[in-house]
């Protein structure tokens, strides 16, 4: 990863434990799905300690920063502060293959935000959160998205 230290401070969520050190796979299927803030940039930039948002009881030994692998997270922001829009919407695809469109879709609907039927991506109870800064989002659902994130003024 280019430069590890501008992601200092920026919200993202462990998806994955397969590059992560051992201690932190040790425990990886109580910290998939977490959502958190990079606090700090370890071992020349391959680690980032990973400052999460649950309440200390809820984590495993009470710890609340993990050093986890970048390839095991989803950056949600570049920069520090709330959730990127659209992390209220689970992610649905049209097409399949290289070819596949990701779409916002909300929850228990089989249709995305411009109405295109989409068939969800389900992995052990929990669901992919759609992202509208990835190359193959549908530019229709980026743009209802990004509307209801900031409302007429």
């Amino acid at each position: 990863m280019k430069e590890p230290r501008k992601k200092l401070g920026c919200r993202v969520e462990i998806v994955d434990m397969l590059h992560s050190p051992a201690r932190t796979r040790a425990v990886g299927e109580l910290l998939i799905g977490q959502r958190g803030t990079v606090a700090d940039v370890l071992r020349g930039g391959t680690l980032a300690l990973v400052e999460l948002d649950a309440d200390w009881a809820d984590l495993p030994g009470g710890v609340r920063r993990w050093p986890v692998q970048w390839d095991d997270l989803l950056i949600c922001t570049i920069e520090s502060g709330p959730d990127a829009p659209g992390s209220d919407y689970r992610l649905g695809l049209s097409g399949s293959g290289r070819d596949a469109i990701q779409h916002a879709v909300s929850t228990d609907t089989k249709n995305s935000l411009c109405g295109e039927e989409v068939y969800p991506l389900h992995f052990c109870g929990w669901s992919i959160s759609f992202t509208p800064t990835t190359k193959r989002a549908c530019a229709i659902c980026v743009q209802v998205v990004r509307e209801q994130a900031t409302p007429d003024r």
